[in-house]
């Protein structure tokens, strides 16, 4: 007879298969590693005994499928660890060296710009507050201005004048009334003080709301989700659960934690002149948990489409059928 598993005990393993069996050494290296895992004997030597072979020509099919089943098990263990997310996490030596892993790259990514989101909330917060003390001293003076101001009024009057200076990038404020005093009179020229001072004070009042309602909330829903993703890395570094892919996720979550900040900004949106903190701690909380906003958006759009359906099939009321009987003569 002709022996027919002779070319098959005497063939290499393909390289999708020698990489199955680096890798599995590498899941067995983790199981030994944490004492909470317990392996059965059989998957270990079927994989050790493929590592074994890789190097020799007597491999076989029935190695190849042993190999298989081998991994399948080990990896339905070690779940939700990967191999993906263990090459991602813990350091590699390659030629002697040792690589930084995806994760730590990533980490130190989030990690910087979550304290550039917080210095730039600071300062425009500071901003914010600076401002806000300026316009709450100055709107108590009365306009048109009468002779000369106190030395308090005219000293805010000169910060907000600098104040507003910054915020339009070194631009200034001025008001073109001499040719307007040539065409409409002396009393325009006589209130140019006036109207100045009326113009600063609008200018400054409407950034310090574009301030409160927009820029802000966008900022603490940008710094919530931040924190969410750092809080995220740092369960899956500890774990062992991180991986690559779950880095568009978090790009994402971003965007949309910008989103729900300014969202929560128009929803909650606090009167002029007073400083609430509830609309920006709701942004933050926005920009950390986004599935809560969305969700309660999205029970809104719901109740509101159930709503219209209801009044749409409602039937129109059929009319009075009643008819009156005349009296008997």
């Amino acid at each position: 007879m002709r022996n027919t598993g002779t070319n098959d005990a005497l063939k290499t393993p393909p390289q999708e298969l020698t990489i199955l069996v680096e890798d599995g050494i590498r899941l067995l290296h983790y199981v030994v590693r944490h004492g909470d895992l317990v392996i059965n004997q059989r998957v270990a030597e079927g994989i050790t005994s493929a590592n074994a072979k890789l190097n020799t020509k007597h491999w076989t099919h029935e190695d190849e499928v042993r190999l298989l089943h081998s991994y399948d098990e080990l990896a339905r263990l070690v779940y939700p660890v990967t191999i993906e997310s263990i090459k991602a996490v813990v350091p590699s030596h390659i030629h002697g060296k040792v690589a930084s892993p995806s994760a730590l790259k990533t980490i130190t990514w989030y990690r910087r710009y979550t304290v550039l989101t917080l210095l730039c909330l600071l300062i425009a917060q500071m901003f914010y507050l600076f401002g806000h003390t300026l316009i709450d001293s100055l709107l108590s003076v009365p306009t048109p201005l009468t002779g000369t101001l106190p030395a308090d009024i005219q000293a805010n009057y000169q910060l907000l004048k600098k104040w507003n200076h910054v915020w339009m990038l070194g631009n200034t404020l001025e008001l073109q009334l001499n040719d307007i005093a040539a065409t409409l009179g002396d009393d325009v020229a006589s209130n140019r003080s006036s109207i100045e001072f009326s113009a600063h004070l609008i200018s400054a009042q409407s950034f310090l709301q574009m301030l409160q309602n927009y820029v802000l909330p966008l900022i603490y829903g940008l710094l919530g989700a931040f924190i969410f993703v750092l809080r995220s890395l740092l369960q899956q570094v500890r774990s062992l659960t991180y991986s690559a892919s779950r880095e568009i996720g978090y790009r994402l979550r971003l965007t949309l934690g910008c989103l729900a900040g300014m969202i929560t900004g128009w929803f909650l949106k606090p009167e002029m002149g007073e400083m609430a903190l509830s609309p920006m701690a709701f942004a933050f909380l926005a920009g950390y948990s986004i599935e809560v906003l969305f969700t309660l958006l999205d029970k809104v759009i719901d109740n509101t489409r159930k709503q219209a359906n209801l009044a749409h099939q409602q039937p129109l009321a059929p009319p009075s059928t009643n008819s009156r009987i005349p009296p008997n003569s």
